[in-house]
């Protein structure tokens, strides 16, 4: 699943820190392995981003707290963290726990931490429907 709704030319977003960001917390996590560093290397791409020139230069412990960004960078970077982090379908408490420290970093409350990770469930229940719609299984019991 991948969610698009942010115009990459938007001035009020920073495609260039948004990058650096997903891969300081991808490198960080020494669990993540292909289909996390695959899904930063995907948004690098759609948004004009050079990854490979990024997951040379930017290290595991750049610090992130150093980094100032718009809100609407901050709130897509963390989206971005929640799914990284959910895409094994356990997302962890220490996991959790991790995120709020990084939307603190970046001056966002953990309620809109909340807030995401609640839309981003939504949003995966609409997939998981959309599917079952299309495959045509099991369509009554899905609304």
């Amino acid at each position: 699943m991948d969610i698009h709704f942010i115009d990459p030319n938007s001035h009020d977003f920073d495609p260039e820190q948004y990058i650096k960001v997903l891969i300081t917390i991808a490198k960080a996590d020494r669990f993540n392995g292909p289909p996390e560093y695959d899904y930063v290397r995907c948004q690098a791409e759609r948004i004009g981003i050079d990854f490979d020139h990024f997951w040379q230069t930017v290290e595991r412990d750049d610090p992130i707290k150093s980094i100032k960004v718009s809100r609407m960078t901050a709130l897509l970077i963390l989206k971005d963290c929640i799914y990284l982090a959910s895409m094994d379908q356990n997302f962890s408490l220490p996991e959790k726990e991790r995120i709020y420290s990084y939307a603190q970093m970046l001056d966002i409350p953990r309620t809109d931490v909340d807030l995401l990770e609640e839309w981003l469930q939504r949003v995966r229940d609409l997939q998981e429907k959309w599917e079952r719609l299309v495959s045509g299984r099991n369509y009554l019991n899905m609304f």
